[in-house]
């Protein structure tokens, strides 16, 4: 595969090393989603004897001859588990199974838990308060908790890599297009913690819904059931949804009270509050009552113990020491890099790294820049940040990541962690640096929030991109490729003629970036006040079809 092919004018690994994203063994093509429905293996877990919801049965079919009409692995239960050892002879008598590594997703149905597996699980919890300890691992506290119940994500060998799709009946509530962005989400969350999964596929006579930790509410007719197939389900059982870990950053301190920047985003989230696209983020940890879950949902969130809705950044001007541009000659007598690409990066003899950049069908040799952001933390308010502990400095250097949180906030807090994001909005300042400089050289705002807008809302010199891309997970090398593309295509469609930019990621949000603050509020007050700018996915299909429309 050709893995620059429609992404940028340089090839993915390049763009991601840069980025400082995690190496991918097998990195496709983000756009193409057939690349990714090749490399997925399905299973579905049996339904349960004499199950009596035929509409959810008639689905579940369906769904599977989608998946398989769409290039995707579909396995037998019987192919995708083996016996689970782990109890011993009661692992026998049981006859416990459990779900191989290689299989990315089961699917399964919402079950009532029988009285004997109620009470028994009652046992099996109070098992585990009393043998907990932080050092036990997922599968350590699923196995000790979780051998009574039956949820799916007890019977995984790699809670990590295969993720839980629990098709249940759609609340009446949640389909109906007059309940609230903020209600939805509230019920898709009690639901996916109920069911203990990752994503939960909503049904009914008329529509299919999705939720998962994006916090979409994208509704579909069952006659969408293919394209939701390829260009949604598929995307987000390649690519589940990581935080980024700690251990990946260089850490260290800097004050918030010396440093311009983190005061200016403070100011940025106060004047946004009125816009209502950044309501408070939600506790889910509190809500889920056994202990022993809320210990796997911290472990696989990296301690993360809430979600919120959306975030906001500010990405100081880039760094540069010495020529920003090179010409040919200079170029040539560069050094190479270690796991890079010598036609693409290479070092000058001061240690800068200079990259070949296409522009406007014109080769330019430039500088790679240092990228530091100020952004909110994971799980905070956005319009009421407190620069000594909701704002935290991530940076970028020659692909390096690096994390400065609040001096003297302790890191063994477990709220202090970056955003979800951060792949991505680091893969935006670095693309607009390279393609579109007006963007941020001097600062660049970055929003994020769960809505879209209304195709209308966009004046002269504003523009989107992304909505007809593959619907892909926050935290994703994925996602953060498809968004560095979207830069480099807007940059050479529209040159330097860039007042905001919209980056549309379908099920879950948009991304707006601008180089100016005020205008950035300005629009985005006026959006909402005039209901062009709503939270949830009303105005997602519009975008959509204009993006179809302009191609």
């Amino acid at each position: 595969m050709n893995e620059s092919q429609g992404i940028a004018d340089l090839d993915l690994r390049t763009i991601a090393a840069l980025s400082g994203m995690p190496k991918i063994k097998n990195l496709v093509n983000p756009k193409n989603p057939t690349e990714m429905s090749e490399r997925v293996i399905v299973t579905f877990k049996p339904l349960p004897k004499n199950y009596p919801n035929t509409e959810i049965n008639a689905y579940r079919e369906r769904l599977r001859n989608s998946l398989l009409s769409n290039g995707a692995n579909v396995i037998s239960w019987e192919d995708a588990t083996t016996e689970d050892a782990s109890y011993g002879m009661f692992s026998k008598l049981m006859g416990l199974k459990s779900v191989r590594r290689k299989v990315n997703a089961v699917i399964d149905v919402k079950k009532k838990l029988s009285p004997i597996r109620w009470l028994l699980s009652k046992v099996a919890e109070n098992i585990y308060r009393i043998v907990r300890k932080d050092s036990l691992s997922v599968s350590s506290i699923l196995k000790i908790s979780g051998w009574a119940d039956d949820f799916t994500v007890g019977y995984l060998q790699d809670p990590y890599n295969t993720q839980v799709i629990t098709i249940m009946s759609l609340d009446p509530e949640f389909e109906n297009e007059d309940t609230t962005y903020e209600r939805k989400i509230s019920l898709g969350l009690k639901n996916l913690i109920n069911n203990m999964s990752e994503i939960v596929i909503g049904v009914s006579r008329r529509n299919f819904a999705i939720i998962n930790m994006n916090l979409s509410d994208s509704i579909y007719a069952h006659d969408q059931l293919d394209d939701f197939v390829l260009y949604s389900l598929i995307p987000k059982i390649y690519a589940p949804i990581k935080p980024p870990i700690l251990t990946r950053f260089s850490v260290s301190e800097y004050d918030p009270q010396e440093f311009e920047y983190a005061k200016k985003l403070s100011t940025l989230g106060a004047d946004l509050k009125s816009t209502d696209l950044f309501p408070a983020g939600s506790k889910f940890i509190d809500a889920i009552k056994r202990l022993s879950h809320r210990d796997v949902a911290n472990k696989i969130l990296d301690g993360r113990t809430g979600v919120s809705y959306g975030f906001i950044a500010l990405a100081e001007p880039p760094g540069y020491d010495g020529d920003k541009y090179i010409d040919e000659n200079m170029w040539n007598s560069l050094q190479e890099i270690p796991n890079y690409n010598p036609d693409e990066v290479r070092a000058a003899s001061n240690d800068r790294w200079y990259v070949r950049t296409l522009l406007a069908d014109e080769t330019v040799y430039q500088q790679v820049p240092d990228i530091w952001i100020v952004t909110s933390r994971s799980g905070c308010d956005k319009t009421n940040l407190n620069p000594d502990s909701d704002i935290v400095r991530i940076g970028l250097l020659k692909g390096k990541l690096h994390l400065q949180i609040p001096r003297g906030v302790d890191l063994g807090r477990r709220d202090i962690r970056p955003s979800f994001d951060t792949y991505v909005i680091l893969s935006q300042a670095l693309s607009s640096a390279l393609y579109a400089p007006s963007l941020i050289e001097k600062e660049m705002s970055i929003l994020h929030f769960h809505g879209y807008p209304d195709p209308c809302w966009f004046r002269g010199s504003e523009h989107h991109a992304g909505a007809r891309n593959p619907s892909l997970p926050c935290g994703t090398v994925e996602a953060a490729l498809l968004n560095y593309s979207a830069v480099y295509e807007t940059a050479t469609q529209n040159g330097s003629d860039i007042k905001l930019l919209c980056l549309v990621e379908s099920d879950h949000g948009v991304n707006v970036l601008g180089p100016d603050r005020e205008y950035l509020v300005q629009r985005l007050l006026a959006g909402s006040s005039e209901g062009h700018i709503l939270l949830g996915g009303k105005y997602l299909p519009m975008l959509k079809r204009q993006s179809v429309a302009s191609q």
